[in-house]
């Protein structure tokens, strides 16, 4: 008997647990709009971004600072995003390192319709992206709240300009993010900076001749308020001062010796060194270098089977490697080479990202890495 009364009370428990509670729609009604933001800002962000044609104060989410306070607080992703001339309807594929899958994201037709077939992404920061539209403007671009601004470049450039920068930094005066853009010319012995605090572009002389004759395409790393350069051959780091727009030719101390090629990258307020160690322009291995001090310390060495296959990629054409900072990695990429190279700085690890599976075989060529992290509170 103890033992059926016992089967017959779990049994009852079991058809209790089946029950659906409802919750009365009309106490949504009656919730304070304080405790309605709480309960929407834990939805996820394609959610929040779908209610928003829904009603007048679900449109008005994206423009309240205390609802985007709660938000920010909640939602910080970090995506590896790829580019690559050859895709279509403006989808962009985009790696999530922490569930470890490919996604892709669509541009919003506003985007589609000011860009051009031969707009290129140039450079991206903290939610921001950078396209080029030809060689007279420039095209900045929010995609969670659909905003953008084109800018017209001071000068004509002969070519697309390639060698452009984005920096965003908070703003003094509010919670929003600011930036500047980065803009060396090619046709006067000068640099362009754009800063959306003064809606301007500032001329600044002095630009340094010997980073003309190296490779375009590599942009600056940012650290400390300053923009970091590579010189080629012998290697050198110069700087240039986004505050007073003054260049430094001793930037950092004197590179390690036998490097075949070098590239910095900044992230997490330091400065890293990636270089290929060899002679005769031919690397044998594969080193990274953190800036402490006055010296450059190592911090890891890519193993050797890696190192091969990495050299392979390349054939020794270095001009086609590109580096840079996302999320704890230092990522080593190559616009020949649809995988990526990267180095866990905190594990002192190196690792191959595996090639996305929406790109097409034949696609060999014209991939671009950047490090996407979409924040609400960057302004274009």
């Amino acid at each position: 008997m103890p033992r059926a009364r016992a089967q017959r009370r779990a049994s009852n428990q079991i058809e209790k647990m089946k029950k659906v509670v409802t919750m009365d729609p009309s106490i949504w009604g009656r919730l304070p709009d304080e405790l309605l933001d709480r309960i929407i800002a834990f939805l996820p962000l394609r959610t929040i971004l779908a209610l928003r044609p829904t009603c007048r104060r679900f449109r008005s989410f994206l423009s309240s600072p205390a609802f985007l306070s709660l938000l920010h607080s909640q939602y910080s992703p970090s995506y590896l995003l790829l580019s690559h001339p050859q895709f279509s309807d403006r989808c962009l594929p985009i790696y999530d390192s922490v569930a470890d899958q490919w996604r892709s994201v669509s541009l919003p037709s506003s985007f589609a319709d000011a860009c051009s077939p031969s707009s290129v992404l140039l450079s991206s920061a903290s939610g921001l992206l950078c396209f080029s539209l030809g060689r007279s403007a420039l095209l900045v671009a929010n995609l969670l709240t659909s905003s953008l601004k084109i800018l017209p470049l001071p000068v004509y450039s002969a070519s697309s300009p390639s060698a452009v920068t984005l920096v965003s930094f908070p703003s003094p005066s509010n919670s929003k993010r600011g930036y500047k853009i980065f803009l060396p010319s090619d046709s006067a012995d000068a640099v362009f900076l754009y800063d959306s605090a003064s809606l301007a572009w500032t001329r600044f002389s002095g630009f340094e001749s010997v980073l003309r004759r190296g490779n375009p395409r590599q942009a600056g790393a940012f650290f400390e308020a300053s923009l970091y350069f590579t010189t080629p051959e012998p290697f050198s780091v110069v700087g240039f001062d986004l505050r007073s727009g003054s260049w430094d030719i001793d930037a950092a101390p004197a590179l390690p010796e036998d490097m075949a090629f070098v590239r910095l990258v900044g992230g997490d307020g330091r400065l890293y060194l990636v270089g290929g160690v060899g002679r005769d322009g031919i690397s044998r291995s594969l080193k990274i270098w953190e800036l402490v001090g006055r010296a450059w310390e190592e911090l890891g060495r890519l193993p050797d089977m890696m190192c091969r296959k990495f050299v392979s990629v390349c054939y020794h054409n270095y001009s086609h490697v590109q580096c840079l900072w996302h999320e704890g990695l230092v990522c080593v990429c190559c616009t020949t080479w649809p995988e990526v190279l990267f180095y866990r700085v905190a594990r002192a690890t190196w690792h191959w990202l595996p090639r996305c599976p929406m790109l097409q075989e034949k696609w060999s060529c014209g991939f671009h890495w950047f490090s996407f992290s979409p924040d609400l509170f960057a302004l274009v």
